[in-house]
């Protein structure tokens, strides 16, 4: 079985960290045995914290573009919906799930769930690709997470050169990444997900003019965070 997923994730962090931004949008392929991805899109956010929410179309947008690229049997979304596919929701399950969000960030949760079921009802018209929502449940979703990591620090590094400035990186919960040459790669310290990885390539050596400083996120247990320093 091919399956699809997408994530978002990463976090610029400000000096107590606080989460600012959501980093970056990454959608995989896995195949059996479903540990790693065979193929992935990423395209970086840094999207504001409080309309994370939105992130989530450009999540499906990535996932469908793989997806018909691959001709994959399944989308896995990271929303927990007990596995339901998404364009058969209707607006009582939208409801109690956006009800789980901050009143003032409720209507817009909202507009973004009929959104993606509208875009999910399309996709299986066009592609006959059916979107399930799995949530963390998803070893693919999870594998995502994992890319979105490795994603996160290459897009940070490049901001950080670009602008001359130190920044501060929170990763997704429970992983770490090694750089090694052009490659970086993230692991779960989760023990049962040892053998699961996502990556990112380093194509134009952005790592090379950086300093990567990996620390315990003080805040958050469970989460470490990364500061990237330009060296030139």
């Amino acid at each position: 079985m091919r399956v699809v997923a997408a994530d978002s994730g990463g976090a610029l962090l400000d000096e107590r960290f606080e989460p600012q931004c959501v980093l970056c949008t990454v959608a995989i392929l896995v195949e059996e045995p479903y540990r790693g991805p065979s193929d992935l899109l990423a395209k970086p956010m840094f999207w504001p914290i409080e309309d994370s929410y939105y992130v989530l179309a450009k999540e499906l947008e990535l996932a469908r573009e793989l997806a018909s690229k691959h001709e994959a049997d399944v989308i896995h979304m990271d929303l927990s919906f007990r596995g339901a596919r998404l364009d058969e929701l209707n607006a009582l399950e939208f409801s109690k799930y956006a009800s789980r969000a901050p009143t003032e960030q409720r209507p817009r949760l909202s507009r973004v769930l009929h959104k993606l079921r509208f875009m999910a009802s399309e996709i299986w018209a066009r592609e006959g690709i059916p979107v399930l929502c799995l949530g963390k449940e998803s070893i693919p979703v999870r594998v995502a997470e994992l890319c979105c990591a490795a994603y996160s620090l290459l897009f940070s590094a490049k901001r950080a050169i670009e602008e001359g400035v130190k920044l501060l990186v929170g990763l997704p919960m429970k992983c770490d990444v090694r750089i090694s040459g052009q490659v970086i790669t993230a692991r779960s310290l989760i023990p049962a997900e040892h053998d699961l990885i996502g990556y990112a390539i380093d194509e134009n050596g952005i790592l090379e003019h950086v300093e990567v400083k990996s620390m315990l996120n003080p805040v958050a247990r469970g989460f470490r965070a990364l500061a990237i320093k330009p060296t030139r």
